[in-house]
């Protein structure tokens, strides 16, 4: 089961991995939050359309709102 959402507050988001490699998604506009065999898991929705899923194993997450919404949502 998945659960949607709306993200579109925020310019861009960061996944930082071990070593600093880093993964990028501008303009992300849904996040779906969802359970598999290995737990809890995510896809990102871009404004184009596009879904992204973010490799397992980040450390962190950073992401820029846009001017006047607030810092974050979920």
């Amino acid at each position: 089961m998945t659960k949607g959402i709306d993200i579109s507050s925020e310019e861009y988001r960061i996944y930082t991995y071990e070593g600093g490699r880093t993964f990028r998604i501008d303009d992300p506009a849904e996040l779906q939050v969802l359970t598999d065999e290995r737990g809890a898991t995510h896809r990102v929705i871009d404004k184009g359309g596009m879904t992204h899923r973010p490799e397992r194993g980040w450390v962190g997450i950073s992401w820029k709102p846009r001017e006047g919404q607030p810092a974050f949502v979920a």
